[in-house]
């Protein structure tokens, strides 16, 4: 038998509290910070000189593909 069907809900997890203090917000807060830099960056570098209308035309889907 597993401890949801025991207990109804998940174990807990070793060394993990109910809330995290300040210093590790502010860490999370900046890891989040980088990765939607990140994002961002990979987005423009996507689009930078490109022609869209040219990339739309080439991906066009023909014949229910």
């Amino acid at each position: 038998m597993r401890f949801r069907e025991r207990f109804g809900e998940d174990p807990p997890i070793p060394g993990a509290s109910g809330s995290p203090s300040d210093g590790q917000l502010e860490g999370l807060r900046r890891e989040g910070q980088r990765f939607l830099a990140a994002g961002d960056e990979a987005i423009t570098r996507a689009l930078a000189g490109s022609d869209s209308e040219a990339f739309l035309a080439a991906n066009r889907q023909q014949g229910g593909q």
